[in-house]
């Protein structure tokens, strides 16, 4: 697996600025609680959108993979929006669903919602940031019994070229 990791850097950093989006993005992280035993690895694409709330906002269109025990595959949609702070340093939060290949011991069900807080740097070109993933079914909040929902937490260090 970190042989597909080191690829897909250095693709990231050879990509043309001819290619039409925002934002193309390779995320690698541990799993924490129940998920300590994991290894995730997203593959994210960014499109800057309308702002919401007066605050820059953003769709995230993922793929994703995790080993361990629950070993799993992921597709997602999400909405974002980003906070700056001084200078090129922010914080984000987006929300959204991921669709997983599997049921496994920590997500019952294959629709899940999905979230993500991160803090980070972005320069003209490039963006850094570590950041925390959840990943579950929301029986907490919701209690509906769809199966068990301990989730998926990683914790994470993305990078990015923009475009």
């Amino acid at each position: 697996m970190r042989s597909w990791i080191v690829l897909l850097l250095i693709l990231l950093f050879h990509i043309p600025s001819a290619v039409y989006a925002d934002g193309l993005f390779v995320e690698v992280g541990t799993g924490l609680g129940y998920s300590r035993s994991s290894e995730p690895v997203f593959l994210r694409y960014y499109r800057d959108t309308a702002s919401v709330f007066g605050l820059s906002s953003f769709y995230d269109f993922s793929v994703a993979t995790w080993s361990g025990p629950n070993t799993n595959h992921a597709i997602g949609i999400g909405r974002g929006v980003l906070w700056g702070w001084t200078g090129e340093f922010y914080s984000s939060f987006e929300a959204g669903g991921a669709y997983l290949w599997k049921t496994t011991e920590n997500l019952g069900t294959r629709l899940q919602f999905a979230f993500r807080f991160a803090f980070g740097l972005k320069t003209e070109k490039f963006d850094i940031s570590a950041g925390y993933n959840h990943i579950s079914n929301g029986e907490e909040i919701f209690k509906w019994s769809n199966g068990p929902n301990t989730g998926e937490n990683f914790v994470t260090i993305q990078i990015g070229r923009l475009f």
